[in-house]
């Protein structure tokens, strides 16, 4: 049976992920923080478990590797999902917003991969990093996450290499303005946030901001053994806000 493991799988794209993983046959193994949730996604998904992880903590990573051995499904594809969002302008834009940012959203993708990449290898597997169109083009008010994304892009070209000897692939998907929890204003009934939210609407050529379930076919896809011969791609999926000059 075909084993991903997904990081950040408890909420948003990750939860997305776990359930079309699911529903393509694969073994999914889940990481998270939230224990009480991650319990309640191994009760409704029957070929899956889950290790509760901060992956900010380097001895919470090192616990994955015999957990996985334990269950003895062979590591298919690594999906780096997990991340924070916090806006910040330059004037509030300290060096606590970067530390964050670049452990939870480079660092822990970083040390994720480099504990499993042995596995990878060995299964000839495939590592997708979720990264953000604000990788490609940045938006005021978001240095640390934008450039700690495009870090991430990089860093994924680097892996390509790397792993292309081994038959290993790695790849990225730059989602665009996705709703999920990660951006507060999509249910906030605050009148600001829903001008806001009706305003970036207009923004994507195909009329709408995006749903987890416009993310997951291509992970899947991009994830699957039959993909063989793509590696190193970084891919948007944003409605085409790319294309607004």
């Amino acid at each position: 049976m075909k084993t991903v493991l997904i990081s950040g799988a408890s909420s948003g794209i990750g939860l997305e992920l776990v359930q079309h993983f699911h529903q393509a046959g694969w073994f999914v193994f889940m990481v998270a923080r939230r224990k009480e949730r991650l319990e309640s996604l191994k009760d409704k998904f029957p070929h899956s478990d889950f290790q509760v992880c901060d992956l900010t903590n380097s001895e919470d990573i090192q616990k994955l590797s015999p957990r996985l051995e334990s269950l003895n499904y062979p590591l298919t594809a690594l999906i780096n999902n997990a991340g924070i969002y916090q806006p910040k302008s330059l004037d509030q834009d300290q060096d606590q917003v970067w530390d964050q940012h670049y452990q939870s959203n480079l660092m822990s993708a970083v040390r994720l991969t480099r504990q499993l990449w042995p596995d990878l290898k060995k299964n000839k597997g495939a590592v997708l990093n979720i990264s953000s169109t604000l990788a490609i083009r940045p938006i005021a008010n978001t240095a640390a996450y934008s450039a700690l994304k495009a870090a991430m892009n990089n860093w994924t070209l680097s892996l390509a290499l790397e792993g292309a000897p081994h038959g290993l692939r790695a790849n990225a998907i730059c989602p665009g303005l996705v709703d999920t929890p990660i951006h507060s204003f999509f249910e906030s009934t605050d009148p600001k946030d829903q001008e806001f939210y009706q305003n970036i609407q207009k923004l994507q050529p195909l009329g709408r901001t995006g749903k987890p379930q416009d993310i997951a076919p291509m992970a899947l896809e991009l994830c699957a053994p039959h993909s063989a011969w793509i590696t190193g791609s970084i891919i948007p999926i944003d409605g085409g806000i790319l294309l607004n000059s």
